[in-house]
Order: structure tokens, then C-alpha cells, then sequence
């Protein structure tokens, strides 16, 4: 049975009392900390020490929301009485139904944790002594898919819709396969999880769905939401909207993890980022309710990002020639988790 949510709020707020009068205490300035856990998925995880995260503590969202034919769920799997990993699963399609033509981009899909007010503010990840995101995770479905994930970190800064993004690579698996068929995320056997590290000084500053053209450090001291993204490439049609169509497709819109968009009857919806967005925006501006294309939504660091980018662009036309593109994707996850990390070190 789910916690009531002021019980939820109030033990929230008592945890956030208890480590900051810790830290006061102690002087904790340990230039070695033991891992965070963000989220933990598995009971046998390397995060066991905490709590099972439940599906309720986030937030989902696809091109649905705004017109477009995917879907997302999370749905937990367990083993017996213990639960092995949550499944981030659904049919990802870049497909843009005639009535929204020449309006919205379609394909992709996220998902991310939820707001955490307490009575002392909102409660976020001080993140400022770790180096990577360790990241226990594996992939079934279309092999299409595979490629085009990203983790996405949301800051208490001035402007709290600005995403920091980082490319998350997923090595191949003979669970990648050609078939685009749906699959049932509770029967899945042998999946081959991966241990994952992404470097937080490489995160890129996007906003409204475009890289920032400046970029700034992200605030690690207050991470409000942490996210994984599917961003499906390939589009039908490039063509920007008219200022009537733009008009219509703002017309009752709210947002949601993946964007702006209409809810279906079994939504709820996310007053949260709404006012965010909404606060982030001047008034009388106009929305960009496009999702990026797929030559901007993957991001590099190091002298080969610009060939790489052009790599992606012409990966991303092959794709649009090609026509809508469906396909089953599931993204299994056991842990997520701030650790400082040494490649050289650990090893």
C-alpha cells in the first residue's frame, strides 16, 4: 500500500533536518564519500542499504502527450518475493498522425523522479564530491533503438527547465535484435547488465530541447531530477508550423517528462513542471514544444564532437528517408547511483 503523502512529505522533511544538522555537526568535508543512491531498482544491488524506489516517485512521458503514437511505462520486476531491476518499456514511433502534420515531432519517450518539497524547501542531491553516475542497466527490444539514449539532470538553478545531457552508451546484446515486436518486460531472461559511468563534468546545457549556445558548469550542490530519455530520430517533416498551427497546437497543452502535451484520461497531470516551464518562459514568448532532432540530441566532449555531429545528422536524414520508424525498447534498470569515480584506480 502506497504512504499517504503528507506522512510522505513530513518523514521527507525530517530525513533533510537529520542530515543537514549531521553535516553541521561533524563538518563533514569527506573528500572520499561512500556511494549515493539515487534510485535503487534490485534488492541484491550494489545499493541494497536503501529503499526499493517505487514507479509512483516519477515522473513519465512521450510524444503521446503532444499527439504523437509512443508509449511509456515502468513497470517492476521481480523474482519471487525479491524485486531484480524496474523496466522502462514501450512502443517508441516516429509515425506523426495526418491531423498533426507539419506540427509536432514525434519519438521519443522519458521519464524522471518527482519533486520532493519538505518543509525546508525542496529536497535535492548534493552531488559536488562525485565524479560519474554509476548506472547498473540493460537493454532489450528493436536494435534501433539501442543508440539513442540519454541521462538527463535537472538543477535548482535560475532557470530550473534548463536539462543537462549526457549520451548514455549501451553495449550491444544479443537481446537487441531486428524484431520490432512488443515483449512482456516480467518474462525477460537473460538480460546482460552493464555497469555504466558517466562523467558529470561532461553533461551538456540544453534548454527548450536545443543545446545552449553558452554553456555554463552545472550546479551539482542542488540536483533536483535525475531522467532517462529515448530520443527516436528519424522525422517525417521538418517543416516549421505556421503562427496559426503553432497557436492551435499551444491550445491546451500541459507538460509532462517528455514535453508539452494533451493528457489522456488515465494522466495526471504535472502542475510541477508546468509552473516551471511556465515561470521560465517571458511572457508573450513563444513555447518550442519540438523535441530536438536526432544530429542535436546526443552530445560529445573532446576534439571529434563536430565530425561526430555531422556523423549523426547524416545517420538521422538516412533515417527520415526512410520513413516512420516503430519499434519495441525496454530499458532495465537495477541502481543508479553518485560515486566518485577513478577509471584509472578502480579498475
Amino acid at each position: 500500500m502506497a504512504a499517504h503523502p503528507l506522512k510522505t512529505y513530513l518523514d521527507r522533511s525530517i530525513n533533510v533536518l537529520r542530515r543537514n544538522t549531521g553535516k553541521v555537526l561533524s563538518m563533514d568535508v569527506n573528500p572520499q564519500p561512500p556511494p549515493l543512491p539515487l534510485f535503487t531498482f534490485a534488492a541484491s544491488s550494489a545499493s541494497r542499504s536503501a529503499p526499493i524506489t517505487a514507479p509512483s516517485y516519477f515522473a513519465l512521458g512521450s510524444d503521446a502527450d503532444i499527439g504523437g503514437l509512443s508509449t511509456a511505462e515502468l513497470t517492476p520486476v521481480p523474482d519471487a518475493s525479491e524485486p531484480t531491476h524496474t523496466a522502462f518499456h514501450g512502443q517508441l514511433s516516429t509515425a506523426v498522425p495526418p491531423e498533426f502534420a507539419g506540427r509536432i515531432r514525434t519519438g521519443y519517450a522519458a521519464f524522471r523522479n518527482r519533486s520532493r518539497p519538505t518543509l525546508f524547501g525542496e529536497e535535492t542531491w548534493n552531488l559536488e564530491l562525485f565524479s560519474h553516475l554509476k548506472i547498473e542497466v540493460a537493454y532489450r527490444g528493436w536494435e534501433g533503438w539501442r543508440d539513442k539514449w540519454v541521462v538527463n539532470l535537472q538543477t535548482d538553478g535560475p532557470v530550473k527547465s534548463d536539462l543537462f545531457q549526457h549520451r548514455l552508451d549501451l553495449p550491444p546484446s544479443p537481446l537487441s535484435t531486428a524484431s520490432r515486436a512488443p515483449l512482456d518486460p516480467l518474462h525477460a531472461t537473460g538480460l546482460q547488465f552493464h555497469t555504466l559511468y558517466v562523467p558529470l563534468s561532461s553533461f551538456v546545457l540544453t534548454n527548450s530541447g536545443q543545446t545552449a549556445a553558452t554553456q555554463i558548469g552545472m550546479m551539482r550542490q542542488r540536483v533536483r531530477t535525475v531522467g532517462f530519455a529515448l530520443l527516436g530520430g528519424g522525422r517525417t517533416d521538418t517543416t516549421p508550423p505556421s503562427a496559426q498551427a503553432a497557436a492551435e497546437a499551444e491550445a491546451g497543452r500541459r507538460a509532462a517528462a517528455g514535453g508539452w502535451g494533451v493528457p489522456s484520461a488515465s494522466e495526471a497531470v504535472d502542475p510541477e513542471l508546468e509552473a516551471l516551464l511556465a515561470s521560465d518562459r517571458p511572457a508573450g514568448a513563444p513555447r518550442k514544444f519540438f523535441p530536438r532532432s536526432a544530429a542535436s540530441g546526443y552530445h560529445r566532449v573532446g576534439a571529434a564532437a563536430a565530425a561526430e555531429a555531422v556523423a549523426e545528422e547524416e545517420e538521422a536524414e538516412a533515417l527520415e528517408h526512410l520513413g516512420p520508424q516503430t519499434g519495441y525498447y525496454e530499458l532495465s534498470l537495477r541502481s543508479v547511483e553518485a560515486v566518485r569515480y577513478d577509471p584509472e584506480a578502480d579498475e
